[in-house]
């Protein structure tokens, strides 16, 4: 959602609430925030503290971990890490003071102070070259060289009236500054309407911090409120290096992060799948913890989309609903539609429910409005399940029901995956028991697929591991029996059966740590040497029989060489009677145990035959399993590399390789090179791909980005982006970015993004950023948001 409203609304800003947590990134959504609005990172809710919470919030326990980390604290004291505004007081019960090179009364409480004349209390600091100051009503006249400071607020002027107590006020010919968010201006008039509130008439006002700003709004009236953190114009022109780009007779727009009610940011962009196209949300500020979002959007190519969203956050529960719907799409002639609704729930301290259910209406739906990128262009499957979750102690353990829609790609079809109709999980794990680590892990899933083999699987895994660790070495012997049960249905015409199988699966453990100082490129260093074995005994057990229901062939790598199976999922554990020997060598900051350089080499030794395979796979025929060896160096602080090798000596050829490198030699300056190659077999695909990732500075204030992926087998482009992006020296920033991707097999969309930005008001166009950050490893935005102000701001 776009950070700062343009025009008319300001969008939330969700983040960690002090008292109900972390509200969950929408990222793992299959809509995407942008596949759905559009629009910028997802928001965060923010929800009110109360002082009973701040109290708690405060509690002791937080007070003894700062003394433990060696904070200074006296008893009741906590270091605060900036200045905090306290409580005022009743305002006729704060002490006044005066100073002027001459001060004359007359009697009854009316003073006038002439000559560098100041009154200063605890919230206002009033200056001018004369004052009348009458007491008993609080009412200052000010005149020559007027200033008013008041929380971070500043307003100046030849001539002020004000009553201190309530602050109401006025003065001509004003400028005034705003501690806030920097805002600042200048009007024929000003009226001070009281605490955070000022009217201001004929005024200009800019977000600009700078001597000739780039925008500024001029307005026949603006009214400006802090506590509701958004100003009102009317007769309103917005002009961007003196160009009237925006009129309006009235428009409100943030002056702060607060919530409100309004259109968002418009959004213009164009895609070579939809045509130009035109998005206007409409936020609801609906309570604090809950909002919604219209977001229509008009595509030339395929007519008026609507979309919605929904999001609440409780103590006890939380979730969003999204949804888009597209009558006869003027392409396909149907109906095109999203939708997805997530909801998480805590029902007692142990607890929980969760849903998460997703559906579109096509198998085109993402190749053809997604304009994030290959991530969400090639979405297969969408999710529907929901949870029953339970955790106490060492036990957790849920139920749920999983269902998946398949979005095929014509060309390259892929099988739906299993339902899961239930699944009921539990799990203990009970560390250094006695010395002991003990886990178990006990499973049922009715798994159903109308094209495949159909039934349901029981397993229950109980280990039991004695961790020998020591500063240097270790030794971890475990051992464990898998044991599963499968009741199959009958499928094309064979019956019905049953099927068991035990095993018991015993590991050693055991690695040296050595260590030395030494030298590498002129620094200091520690070195060290760290072999390590692994030795697997699994027996064998006949699982032709067995159906397949989530069961793949594991990729073979450093994570893989040390664990239990080659496979990925319960439905195969292959026999075992192997070794695996690995050896790795760092090079360490000494100060600060950052490694600046690593190298590791691996094989696993076979002392049986390969008799467990899944169908169609071929048994291995060696004893010896392929080479791995991996390099990774940090020699400078913006230079990085890392090479991974996977090498076959059977045929001696290298069977995987990824090279990548990165440099990053000062912010917003990021080159990232990368190669990898995969050696086609019988149950992989070949793969050779070169990409290539930037962003970098060509001239003062200009910036180029880019990427550049390309297969080298299919002589294909899987995804270019190409644009530049330019940062004033005055609050304005602009994005042109192109993208091409793949979507299909032999299918590919474009889509361009164009970005006016002006600091503290708007974002004028449709944003490419979160395609950049996906896209370039290391891209930052160039124009970072500043700091929120404070009431501290230009404190006199």
């Amino acid at each position: 959602m776009t950070a700062t409203p343009f025009a008319y609304g300001q969008s939330p800003t969700y983040g960690q609430s002090a008292t109900y947590g972390q509200m969950p990134s929408y990222g793992g959504s299959p809509f995407g925030q942008e596949s759905l609005f559009g629009q910028d990172d997802p928001p965060v809710r923010e929800i009110p503290v109360t002082p009973e919470q701040q109290r708690t919030n405060a509690s002791a326990p937080e007070a003894a971990q700062g003394q433990a980390q060696g904070q200074v604290s006296g008893p009741g004291l906590r270091l605060s890490p900036a200045l905090q505004p306290r409580p005022l007081r009743d305002p006729d019960d704060l002490p006044v003071y005066l100073e002027a090179d001459s001060l004359t009364g007359d009697g009854e409480s009316n003073l006038r102070l002439d000559g560098n004349a100041q009154i200063r209390r605890t919230d206002t600091v009033l200056k001018g070259d004369s004052i009348e100051y009458r007491q008993v009503e609080g009412e200052v006249e000010a005149t020559g060289g007027v200033r008013l400071a008041r929380d971070g607020n500043v307003v100046s002027g030849p001539r002020l009236k004000l009553n201190l107590n309530t602050g109401v006020g006025e003065l001509d010919n004003a400028r005034f500054f705003f501690g806030l968010n920097g805002g600042r201006g200048t009007a024929d008039h000003v009226e001070l309407l009281g605490q955070g509130r000022v009217r201001a008439d004929n005024v200009s006002y800019t977000g600009c911090d700078c001597e000739e700003p780039s925008w500024e709004m001029r307005a026949r009236r603006i009214d400006f409120d802090y506590d509701a953190g958004e100003a009102t114009s009317y007769g309103s022109t917005l002009y961007f290096k003196s160009l009237p780009i925006l009129g309006a007779p009235k428009m409100s727009f943030p002056i702060s992060d607060a919530r409100k009610s309004g259109f968002i940011s418009p959004t213009f962009g164009i895609t070579s799948k939809s045509g130009p196209q035109l998005l206007t949300p409409y936020y609801f500020n609906i309570a604090p913890n809950r909002d919604a979002t219209i977001s229509p959007r008009y595509m030339e190519r395929r007519g008026l989309q609507l979309g919605g969203e929904f999001r609440y956050l409780e103590p006890n529960y939380s979730g969003e609903a999204r949804a888009t719907y597209l009558s006869n799409d003027r392409v396909t002639q149907t109906d095109r539609y999203l939708y997805s609704f997530a909801h998480r729930q805590r029902l007692t301290d142990t607890l929980g429910l969760n849903f998460n259910i997703n559906g579109a209406s096509d198998d085109n739906y993402f190749r053809d409005f997604s304009v994030a990128g290959t991530g969400l262009a090639s979405t297969a499957t969408l999710e529907r399940s929901a949870a029953l979750t339970w955790k106490s102690g060492y036990w957790d353990a849920f139920g749920r029901v999983v269902k998946f829609q398949t979005l095929q790609d014509p060309l390259l079809p892929i099988i739906p995956p299993y339902d899961r109709e239930p699944q009921l999980r539990l799990n203990g794990a009970r560390y250094d028991w006695n010395g002991f680590d003990a886990r178990v892990e006990v499973d049922t899933t009715r798994f159903k697929n109308s094209r495949l083999i159909s039934g349901t699987r029981s397993y229950a895994y109980p280990s039991v591991a004695y961790p020998i660790i020591r500063p240097g070495g270790f030794l971890i012997p475990k051992i464990g029996i898998n044991t599963t049960r499968y009741d199959v249905d009958a499928f094309q015409g064979a019956d019905a059966y049953r099927a068991n199988r035990t095993t018991p699966i015993v590991s050693l453990d055991t690695g040296l740590i050595f260590e030395r100082d030494g030298r590498m490129l002129g620094q200091d260093v520690t070195q060290t040497l760290e072999p390590r074995l692994y030795y697997l005994r699994v027996p064998y057990r006949d699982q032709s029989r067995l159906p397949v229901f989530d069961t793949a062939l594991a990729d073979f790598n450093f994570a893989q060489i040390f664990s239990e199976n080659i496979y990925a999922g319960n439905d195969r554990i292959a026999e075992a009677n192997q070794v695996t020997a690995a050896l790795t060598s760092r090079w360490l900051d000494p100060k600060t145990g950052v490694e600046r350089a690593r190298v590791t080499g691996a094989q696993r030794l076979y002392f049986s035959d390969q008799r467990v395979t899944l169908p169609g796979d071929a048994v291995r025929s060696d004893g010896r399993s392929d080479y791995l060896a991996s390099v990774y160096g940090a020699l400078t602080s913006s230079l990085s590399g890392e090479t991974t090798v996977q090498y076959n000596p059977q045929i001696s050829r290298v069977s995987r390789s990824t090279v990548g490198a990165r440099f990053s030699p000062a912010r917003a300056s990021t080159v990232a090179l990368s190669y990898r190659y995969q050696r086609e077999s019988v149950s992989v695909l070949g793969r050779e791909q070169i990409d290539l990732a930037f962003q970098w500075p060509l001239a003062p204030r200009w910036f180029g980005v880019g990427r550049f992926d390309y297969s080298l087998l299919q002589n294909r482009i899987a995804e270019v982006v190409a644009g530049v992006e330019y940062n004033s020296a005055c609050c304005f920033a602009v994005r042109a970015v192109v993208q091409r991707y793949a979507v299909a097999t032999r299918d590919t969309t474009t889509a361009f993004f164009l970005q006016l930005e002006l600091n503290g008001f708007a974002r004028v166009g449709t944003s490419p950023i979160n395609t950049l950050r996906r896209s370039i490893p290391g891209y930052q935005v160039i124009n970072p948001p500043p700091e929120k102000g404070t009431g501290f701001e230009r404190y006199e």
